[in-house]
């Protein structure tokens, strides 16, 4: 055993599940994304318009889901969230994004391709 298992021992932390479709991933992701926003706001980490919670997709590795601009954390569903691409164009939903929310998490997407979310307030 080494210095850092030494230090820091190995835990077995619970794996998200193997999807044999892109679709079926795509959606498992936007679910637990909508559910993440619905539990920030139990918790009154509800900030307005400030909050951000994002997903990477998983086909087009340079686009991310995100919260639509003004809708309550509390309210969003998996049909509310909007798909945005590496020059904050929305590419799927209706709704507008978050300047703030792509110019943030779109630099953390960039530079860490190995992070699928990303939260802040």
């Amino acid at each position: 055993m080494g210095i850092k298992e030494t230090i820091m021992p190995k835990f077995d932390r619970p794996q998200p599940p193997v999807f044999e479709r892109v679709e079926d991933e795509r959606l498992y992701r936007k679910q637990h994304l909508a559910a993440a926003f619905r539990l920030f706001a139990r918790f009154g980490f509800s900030e307005g318009t400030a909050g951000h919670i994002t997903a990477r997709d998983p086909e087009f590795t340079d686009h991310f889901w995100v919260n639509p601009f003004g809708k309550y954390f509390g309210h969003i569903r998996v049909s509310d969230l909007i798909l945005v691409d590496s020059h904050g164009e929305v590419v799927k939903g209706n709704a507008p994004v978050n300047r703030a929310a792509f110019a943030i998490h779109s630099q953390i997407h960039e530079a860490r391709p190995d992070i699928q979310r990303i939260a802040g307030l």
